[in-house]
């Protein structure tokens, strides 16, 4: 029996004890042991660690934002314009 308080949760529910009620496994196998990945499967055949719905592009690092690449422009500019005077000047 649990009881309720501030922050607690009632428990409703046996905790879960093998199987996946059902569905189909994951088709992975590990490359070490042989054996086959336990996660249940999605529509691809896959769980979501082994080929599941893709997250988007990874945001790598600043360098490819929309303001890094315009300072870079605006730096290829300003050396292209020194070489220019440069070349004036000699």
């Amino acid at each position: 029996m649990f009881t309720i308080g501030v922050g607690q949760m009632k428990k409703t529910s046996k905790p879960h004890v093998g199987g996946m009620n059902g569905l189909k496994p994951c088709g992975a196998h590990a490359r070490t042991t042989g054996k086959p990945c336990r996660q249940p499967a999605m529509a691809n055949g896959r769980c979501r660690l082994h080929g599941g719905k893709s997250t988007g592009r990874p945001v790598t690092s600043w360098l490819w934002t929309k303001e890094a690449k315009e300072i870079r422009e605006e730096a290829r500019q300003l050396i292209k314009e020194v070489k220019e005077l440069n070349a004036m000047l000699k």
